[in-house]
């Protein structure tokens, strides 16, 4: 068998010089280099445990937790709060009554058209219907009625008699007494004589009584009258003179006074006193005859309320005629 020395030497040559090249290496200074040997520490816990970390003890858990996030005990989250339930709604009303009025119906003619009740309700609750609130009254008619003739002003006379009725002039009317004596009361019809009636009376009685006005008269016999009683003296007062008197007897008396005071010195004579006259003439128609040997004598008084008496003064005796509208309570 035949070597092939070429190849053999070849791959020899290159042998040497690489052991030549690592050599040249090796003996060539280089960078010194101080190695410290690594010491490894054993760690306390494996964390890289496949098995579930809730079965690990505390200490791995704490451990392991710190060092790795594996195995830390989760908070679990609190309890969320329940939700607020939502606002109970408030109860449905009771579904009204209906309206006692419809004050839109009839509204065009409401004062001719409407109730007072259905007026006074619309009103209130939708101000239609409203009555204007009637202007105030010039005068009150019910105030001091009691004493209306002498208390009240001719204006408030005029007004209430128009409105109220009240207040109005009384009709008047005529009382006459002559003679011994012979009436014609307020309450006869007409002026006829012969309907009079006679009073022979004597004493003092009323002609006239009310709450106004008062008017006595004395009755005595006389020669004139064979005795019989005739109208001597007469007396008027009351409030409506506002305390004042006035007296006429006959001429043989010399009785003509108001208020204890002789009214004349003479014939032909008049007073005025507060809110009335009194003269003192021969005028005027005497109701009866002028009687034999006596000159005409007539005292007028015009007095309060319209009230008129006239006396015809003789010597023995009187004639009265009593001109007067009806008073409050009067009697006579």
């Amino acid at each position: 068998k035949r070597l092939n020395y070429t190849c053999m030497f070849i791959g020899g040559g290159v042998g040497v010089l690489l052991l030549v090249l690592v050599v040249i290496l090796l003996l060539l200074p280089g960078t010194t280099t101080t190695t410290t040997p690594m010491t490894t520490t054993a760690l306390p816990f494996n964390c890289m445990t496949m098995d579930n970390p809730d079965m690990w003890t505390a200490a791995k858990k704490a451990y392991c937790c710190a060092h790795g996030g594996k195995g830390c005990t989760t908070t679990p989250a609190p309890t969320p709060p329940p939700p607020t339930p939502p606002p109970t709604p408030p109860p449905t009303p009771p579904t009204p009554p209906p309206l006692p009025y419809d004050c839109s119906a009839g509204v065009a003619n409401w004062e001719a058209g409407w109730s007072d009740a259905k007026k006074t309700w619309c009103c209130a609750h939708g101000g239609q219907g409203c009555t204007k609130p009637k202007p105030p009254l010039p005068y009150d008619c019910n105030a001091g009625f009691n004493n209306w003739q002498a208390g009240w002003s001719a204006g408030k006379k005029a007004w209430c008699c128009t409105h109220a009725a009240r207040g109005c002039a009384p009709v008047s009317k005529m009382c006459t007494l002559w003679g011994d004596p012979h009436v014609i009361s307020f309450d006869q019809m007409n002026t006829d004589k012969s309907q009079a009636y006679s009073f022979y009376g004597d004493g003092d009685f009323w002609l006239v009584k009310s709450s106004t006005v008062s008017i006595q008269g004395r009755f005595e016999g006389t020669k004139y009258t064979e005795g019989l009683a005739a109208t001597n003296q007469i007396v008027v007062g009351g409030a409506f003179l506002h305390g004042h008197k006035i007296e006429v007897g006959t001429l043989d008396s010399g009785i003509l006074t108001v208020d204890g005071h002789k009214l004349t010195a003479g014939f032909h004579g008049s007073y005025s006193g507060h809110g009335f006259t009194v003269r003192y003439d021969d005028s005027g128609k005497v109701p009866d005859v002028i009687p034999e040997g006596n000159e005409k004598r007539v005292v007028h008084m015009d007095l309060p309320l319209d009230v008129k008496v006239t006396v015809f003064q003789w010597k023995n005796y009187l004639d009265v005629q009593i001109e007067m509208g009806k008073q409050p309570g009067q009697d006579g």
